[in-house]
C-alpha cells in the first residue's frame, strides 16, 4: 500500500462530470474522478454502469471508488453513453458496441499524465457484464479485471433465464427501473443548457429499453451477437459470486471460460457485495486491493498463491475451503426414482415409473427471488408446500454428511403418449431439496430446461457447494413452472415420465484445504432497508399473488440534491388460469432540486401473456412535462415474441 508523509492513507480529490471522450467527437462520457493527492503517478480503476452514478446503484460505486483513491489508486465511475451525464442515445442493452465507451474511458484515464497507464476494470452485476466485453477487446492498459456476480451470456443468465420467458425480472422489475432512470434528468449540472438538452433530448426520442427485451426472445440470434466470448479474455480476472444469487452459474462459466490468470471466489452471498452481505460476509475491497497491487503495480503478495479457487462451503460447519480448479475433485453417484423413492440406481434394475404429473403453474413461489435487484431480502422458504404440487422423488435418510461439489443433473426419460409418440412438455423445471427429520424442505439448488423432442432429458442445476448433514433426505421435485421468476406456461398437459435419475457430484472430503478470508467490519456495513415481501395464496379461489414493496428514503445526491424511491412489483396468477396471469411494476422517484424545483416520475409496466405496455410520466411542479404509453405484442412461450415493425 503507498502512504502519504503522514503515514496514513492518501487524501483524496473528487472531481465530478469529467467529459470523456468517444470514438464519436459528438458524444463525451461523464466520469466522476477519485484521485489521491499525491505528486507520483498513480494506476487507475475504471467503472462503466448504466444505473446513474447520480443515483442510488450507481452512487454504491462511490464508496469503494474513495476507498481505492485512499490506497492510491485514481477511481473513474462512468455513466453509460446516452444515460445519466453522459452524451448520445442508449444503445440496445448487452450491446457489442458497450464495450467501446469502456475502452474510451480506459485510454483517457490511462493517457493522464498523473496515471502510470496500468489499468484495472471493475464492476458488479451489468458492471460486470462491461468488464468482462472491455477485457475480451484486449485494450493495451487493462492490465487486470474484477468482475462480481455476472457472467457472458445475458441473453440466458438475466434477460430470458435459462431460455425461458420471465416477465418479472426483465420486463417488470428492469424495464420499469430503466425507464425511471430515463424519465429523470442528469442531476450533476442540471441546471447548465447542456445538461438540459440531454434530457429533453432524451424525453423526446430514446425509446424504453424493455421494448428490447419483448421484441427479442430467447432463441433471437440477437443474443448470441451480445454474449461475450470468454476465450478472448487473457488478462488477469477474478471472479466472484454468491450462492444464493441467480448468477451462480454464470460466474462459474464465465471462470471457466477465461483463459487468462484468474482465480474464483464464492461466497454464501446474494446479489450484493461481498462485505455487504449479511451471511459471512469478508472483506471483500481488500482482496481486491491485493489484486490491483500484484497486477498494476507488479508488489509480490497471495494474489496468485493457491489455492485459486476459494469456496464457501455451506450446510452444518460453514467455512472456506480451497481448491487447485473447479470443480472441486470427486465421484459421481446416481439415484434413481422408484416410484415416489429415491433410491441408489443399479444397473439393469426395473424401477416403477413415477406417477403421472399435472403441472401446477404456482409452484416456485417458494424458491424466493433472488437476482431481483433486491439483494437478499427474499430468500428460499420451506419448500414444502410446493413440492406437494410437483412431481417427487424422496431418498431415505442420509447415514452419513454428504459433500455436494459441482454441478448436479437430473435426467429425465418421457413416456410415450397412447399413440406412442414423445410430446415433451415446453419446459421443465427441477429442485433438489433436503428434507430434515421435522419434514421442513430446504433449497439446494434448481435448474430449467426447454426441452427438445427426444426422450432423454437432461437438466443441469446450479453449480453447488453445500454439505447435506446425516438424516436429511434428499428430494427431486420436478414441474414445469417456477412462478413468478418464470412466466406461466398456458395449455400445458400432464407430463408422463417413464423414469427419472439424480447424477450427484459428490465431494472428495480430504480434497481441499481450509481459508481464512478476512471478515468484514461489521459496523461499516450499511444497513439495508428491507423490502416487503409477501406470497399470498387463496385457497378458495386457487390465486396466487407475489407482491414487493420497497423504499429508499430521502438520499442526498452529490450535486446536494434530494431524491426519494419506491418500488411495487406484482405478480398474479388467477386459479387455474395461467392465460390470465399478470405481472407489473411500478417505480416513483421524487426530486427536491436545490434550484427549488420538485420533479415527479414515473415508470410502470405491465406484462400479459400477449401484451406489455409501458407507460412514463415527467412532471415538474403540477407541470406535466412528458406523458407517454409503449406497447409491444408478446405470446406464449413455445411460439417465440411477435416482433414489432
Amino acid at each position: 500500500m503507498f502512504l502519504d508523509r503522514d503515514g496514513t492513507t492518501f487524501r483524496t480529490r473528487v472531481h465530478r462530470d469529467v467529459r470523456i471522450p468517444t470514438a464519436d467527437p459528438a458524444v463525451t462520457l461523464s466520469g466522476d474522478l477519485y484521485r489521491p493527492v499525491t505528486g507520483e503517478a498513480v494506476p487507475a480503476l475504471v467503472t462503466v454502469q448504466p444505473y446513474r452514478k447520480d443515483f442510488l446503484a450507481g452512487s454504491a460505486y462511490a464508496g469503494p471508488a474513495r476507498w481505492f483513491a485512499e490506497r492510491g489508486y485514481a477511481s473513474l465511475v462512468v455513466d453509460h453513453r446516452g444515460t445519466g451525464a453522459s452524451d448520445g442515445q442508449r444503445r440496445a442493452e448487452f450491446d457489442r458496441g458497450e464495450g467501446d465507451d469502456a475502452l474510451a474511458a480506459i485510454d483517457w484515464i490511462a493517457a493522464q499524465r498523473w496515471c502510470t497507464g496500468a489499468v484495472g476494470a471493475w464492476g458488479v452485476s451489468y458492471a460486470a457484464n462491461t468488464t468482462l466485453r472491455v477485457a475480451g477487446l484486449r485494450p493495451a492498459p487493462l492490465r487486470a479485471a474484477v468482475a462480481i456476480a455476472h457472467g457472458l451470456d445475458a441473453g440466458r443468465d438475466s434477460i430470458h433465464p435459462d431460455g425461458a420467458r420471465g416477465d418479472l425480472h426483465a420486463l417488470a422489475n428492469r424495464g420499469s427501473s430503466m425507464l425511471l432512470q430515463q424519465l429523470l434528468p442528469p442531476l450533476a449540472g442540471y441546471g447548465t443548457a447542456d445538461a438540459q438538452h440531454r434530457w429533453r433530448t432524451r424525453l423526446r426520442t430514446q425509446r424504453p429499453m424493455v421494448l428490447d427485451y419483448a421484441r427479442s426472445p430467447a432463441d433471437d440470434p440477437v443474443w448470441a451477437e451480445r454474449a461475450i466470448d470468454g476465450s478472448r479474455i487473457t488478462v488477469p480476472v477474478l471472479c466472484a459470486g454468491g450462492w444464493r444469487d441467480s448468477f451462480t452459474h454464470a460466474v462459474i462459466d464465465a471462470f471457466e471460460r477465461i483463459r487468462g490468470p484468474k482465480r474464483l471466489v464464492m461466497g454464501p452471498w446474494g446479489h450484493v457485495m461481498p462485505q455487504d452481505s449479511a451471511h459471512h460476509p469478508v472483506a471483500f475491497l481488500e482482496l481486491m486491493a491485493q489484486w490491483w497491487d500484484h497486477w498494476l503495480r507488479g508488489v509480490p503478495n497471495d494474489a496468485m498463491a493457491a489455492p485459486p479457487v476459494v469456496l464457501h462451503l455451506d450446510g452444518p460447519r460453514p467455512r472456506w475451503r480451497g481448491y487447485a480448479h473447479w470443480p472441486p475433485p470427486g465421484r459421481s453417484t446416481v439415484l434413481a426414482a422408484d416410484g415416489d423413492a429415491l433410491v441408489p440406481a443399479a444397473p439393469d434394475t426395473a424401477r416403477r415409473p413415477p406417477a403421472p404429473h399435472v403441472p401446477d403453474p404456482s409452484v416456485g413461489t417458494l424458491r424466493g427471488l433472488a437476482g431481483l435487484g433486491l439483494g437478499e431480502a427474499c430468500p428460499p422458504l420451506d419448500q414444502h408446500d410446493d413440492d406437494l404440487r410437483s412431481l417427487c422423488a424422496t431418498g431415505a435418510p442420509l447415514e452419513a454428511d454428504l459433500l455436494l461439489a459441482g454441478r448436479p443433473q437430473v435426467l429425465v426419460r418421457l413416456a410415450p403418449d397412447e399413440h406412442g409418440r414423445i410430446v415433451p412438455p415446453l419446459r421443465l423445471v427441477a429442485r433438489l431439496c433436503g428434507v430434515d427429520p421435522g419434514g421442513r424442505s430446504t433449497l439446494i439448488t434448481a435448474g430449467t430446461l426447454r426441452p427438445g423432442s427426444e426422450a432423454e432429458q437432461t437438466i443441469p442445476l446450479r453449480p453447488v457447494h453445500h454439505r447435506v448433514p446425516a438424516g436429511t433426505r434428499l428430494r427431486v421435485a420436478l414441474g414445469t413452472a417456477d412462478f413468478p421468476r418464470l412466466t406461466p406456461l398456458c395449455g400445458e398437459v400432464a407430463v408422463h415420465v417413464a423414469g427419472l435419475r439424480l447424477v450427484l457430484p459428490v465431494g472428495d472430503e480430504h480434497a481441499g484445504t481450509d481459508v481464512d478470508l478476512p471478515p468484514a467490519d461489521a459496523t461499516a456495513r450499511p444497513a439495508a432497508a428491507a423490502p416487503s415481501w409477501r406470497v399470498e395464496r387463496d385457497h378458495t379461489r386457487g390465486a396466487t399473488t407475489v407482491s414487493v414493496a420497497s423504499e429508499v428514503p430521502h438520499t442526498v445526491s452529490a450535486d446536494g440534491h434530494v431524491y426519494r424511491l419506491t418500488s411495487r412489483l406484482r405478480a398474479h396468477l388467477p386459479g387455474g388460469a395461467p392465460q390470465a396471469v399478470v405481472t407489473s411494476a411500478t417505480q416513483t422517484a421524487q426530486v427536491w432540486l436545490e434550484t427549488g424545483e420538485r420533479i415527479f416520475a414515473s415508470a410502470s409496466v405491465r406484462c400479459t401473456q400477449d401484451a406489455l405496455r409501458a407507460h412514463g410520466v415527467v412532471r415538474i411542479g403540477a407541470l406535466t412535462l412528458f406523458e407517454a404509453t409503449w406497447t409491444a405484442e408478446l405470446t406464449r412461450e413455445g411460439e417465440g415474441l411477435v416482433r414489432q415493425p
